[in-house]
């Protein structure tokens, strides 16, 4: 058993190196192409050549108007700052793809958000009074959207127009104390990837409920949820490839996940599961599994 549980752990530690130097070379790569810039009296010396601008000061509590100078910018972090609000002007940064706004005081987002046609990341995260149900309006209007964050944002209930991210292939809500998923949230056609970490409140036999009834989900995260077991239901994810379970208290699997014919990967890291467990239970010799300590 021992030396079987040594090959899985080479197998997933060669894939998650292979994965790691393919990220490496390309955030690289990417930072090398992107002139980045972290103060503005910098970024202003060749306002045409700022495509990548983190500005991080707790003292910037409005949104810099200089920021418009800089007409091919591409990522934008305003995050931990003190902003509460965005001008509808931001709408001429018509090349932005990334917008990091976590930390802020930001409550609502502006209608004109939906005129930056390359926006396709938002982070919207550790916001303290956010107002997701009218934002949600904004983002659904966004045409490149795919990745929205929303981490930590005390939200212990999702709107019924979460169903409106109809073009979203990526959602983190890891850290809010959601008990349940609304209905409306299986209706999120794109969806692919769902972050539910950090979240000891979560039902998970309810979400399951839901989450079974989005067609393309495939990655699933529910790490540290406090989950003890997996409910039998797991199996009704029928299109889920990777599960990540890391950080739970669970000691066993259920048969149902035997039958989980998709299923390549699952990530069991910090689960006091006995080793005499692994004896007797088997997955597909395609699923790689992470049990390590």
């Amino acid at each position: 058993m021992n030396s079987t549980k040594n090959k899985i752990a080479e197998s997933v530690l060669l894939s998650f190196l292979t994965f790691l130097l393919l990220f490496l070379s390309v955030t690289f790569s990417n930072a090398q192409r992107l002139k980045q810039y972290s103060t503005l009296d910098e970024a202003l010396t060749k306002p045409e050549e700022v495509q990548w601008l983190e500005l991080h000061a707790d003292t910037l509590t409005e949104f810099p108007e200089e920021l418009l100078l800089f007409t091919n910018l591409q990522y934008l972090d305003l995050s931990n700052t003190g902003i509460s609000s965005l001008p509808d002007s931001i709408a001429k940064l018509s090349k932005l793809q990334s917008l990091n706004l976590s930390g802020t005081q930001i409550v609502t987002l502006p209608n004109a958000l939906d005129q930056l046609t390359s926006l396709t990341s938002i982070q919207l995260s550790y916001l303290e009074n956010f107002d997701l149900a009218s934002s949600l309006i904004v983002l659904s209007r966004i045409p490149s959207l795919k990745s929205v964050d929303l981490k930590y944002d005390n939200l212990s209930e999702l709107p019924d127009n979460i169903r409106l991210l109809q073009q979203v292939e990526l959602i983190d809500l890891s850290g809010n104390p959601i008990k349940t998923l609304p209905d409306e949230f299986a209706s999120l056609s794109r969806l692919q990837t769902l972050y539910l970490n950090n979240d000891s409140y979560l039902d998970l036999d309810q979400s399951i409920n839901v989450l079974a009834r989005i067609p393309k989900l495939y990655e699933l995260h529910l790490e540290n949820d406090g989950f003890n077991t997996l409910p039998e239901r797991i199996k009704s994810l029928r299109k889920l490839r990777y599960l990540y379970l890391n950080e739970n208290k669970i000691e066993a699997l259920p048969a149902s996940l035997q039958d989980m014919n998709s299923l390549e990967y699952v990530d069991l890291n910090k689960n006091p599961i006995p080793n005499i467990f692994w004896d007797s239970y088997r997955l597909s010799p395609k699923v790689k599994i992470n049990i390590s300590d």
